[in-house]
Formats: C-alpha cells, sequence, structure tokens
C-alpha cells in the first residue's frame, strides 16, 4: 500500500510539472501553442486513416470491410483539422479541464491525508484543491460558450494546478515525515522503559 501511495505521488509530480510547463508556454505563446496541439492530434488522427487504408490494400485474402472506409474518413479528418486546427480547440480545452478537475481531486484526497496526519493547516490545502477543481470544471463549461475564457487564463490555471498541486504533496510529506519521526521517537522511549524495568 505504501508503495503504491509512493508511485500515485511521483506520477501527481510529475503531472503536476508537466502542467507547469504547459502551463507557462501556453502564458507565453497561446495560439501558436494550442494551433500546434490540435495540428499534432490531426497528424495522428490522419496517420491512424492511413495505417487502416494501407492494411486494406495489402490484405489479400482477409479484407475487413471496414477498415477502407473508416481509414479514408478518420485520413479526411485528420487533412480538415490539420487546416482548421481551431475547430476542436474546445475538445482541447476540455482536456485540460479534465486534467485540472482530476488534480484538484488529487490534492483533495491528500489534504484529508494531511488531517489525518495532524497537519493543522489542512483545510488552506482543501482550499486550493477545491480552487483547482473549480479551474477545471469552468474550462469544461467553457467549451459551451456559456462563459469566455482566454487561452492565457488556461494557461495561469495550469501553472496554478501543478504549483498547488506540488505545494499539497510536499506538506503531505513533510506530515507524514513528522508522525514516522514521532512513533520512532515513541518506540525508543518504550523499549528505553523496558530495558530499566529489566534491569
Amino acid at each position: 500500500m505504501r508503495d503504491l501511495m509512493k508511485r500515485m505521488k511521483i506520477d501527481a509530480i510529475v503531472s503536476a510539472a508537466a502542467c507547469i510547463t504547459f502551463g507557462v508556454v501556453l502564458i507565453l505563446w497561446p495560439v501558436r501553442v494550442t494551433t500546434i496541439a490540435c495540428q499534432a492530434i490531426a497528424v495522428v488522427i490522419a496517420l491512424l486513416g492511413a495505417v487502416r487504408v494501407i492494411s486494406y490494400i495489402m490484405e489479400s485474402e482477409t479484407k475487413h470491410r471496414l477498415n477502407l472506409p473508416l481509414g479514408l474518413v478518420l485520413f479526411v479528418i485528420g487533412i480538415w483539422i490539420f487546416l482548421k486546427p481551431g475547430s476542436i480547440q474546445s475538445m482541447l480545452l476540455i482536456g485540460i479541464g479534465v486534467v485540472l478537475f482530476v488534480h484538484g481531486l488529487q490534492a483533495f484526497r491528500y489534504a484529508l491525508e494531511a488531517k489525518r496526519g495532524g497537519y493543522l493547516r489542512w483545510r488552506s490545502l482543501l482550499i486550493m484543491a477545491l480552487i483547482g477543481m473549480g479551474l477545471g470544471a469552468a474550462c469544461i463549461v467553457d467549451c459551451f460558450g456559456i462563459i469566455s475564457i482566454t487561452l492565457t487564463l488556461v494557461g495561469v490555471a495550469l501553472l496554478y494546478d501543478g504549483i498547488s498541486l506540488l505545494w499539497v504533496i510536499s506538506r503531505v510529506q513533510k506530515t507524514a515525515a513528522s508522525v514516522k519521526r514521532g512513533l520512532q521517537e515513541w518506540d525508543a522511549i518504550e523499549s528505553e522503559a523496558v530495558e530499566e524495568r529489566d534491569l
């Protein structure tokens, strides 16, 4: 269980660092970054389509009937998105929103861990987690045109998300270390008391 939690925290740290990096890049070059990201997705979709078409042509006996039409559709969609990257910008925003919301949930859980460990300022960690979840929900809602969030603000949200998640994790680790130290000291006192009784 301890190993699982350690792996999860490492994953969260890596993910937070990625959010910070992407957030800074998005703040500095909002339009260019989203265009490149959308075009990269388009290339992947077009390649998947091309692979299906090629596999249909290469198959001599067992041709899968869906490979050709599905491959052509994917290829055309990929080319269309590449030429008009803004067409899936809202989907990119949904993806970022989901990441922010999940990170907020992680931070929420870590805040509760800090409370169980005796960290006195666990409420501040909880508030940071709730803000992260709120930012994620706002990004998801924005794709429906209900509110208007600029790409720079999305970058700021990613930056906040990464920094706040790293801060929450650091507080949890510090609390866990202090609890472990306290238990070790208690064990040492108990062992000394037992030795004195034996004498």
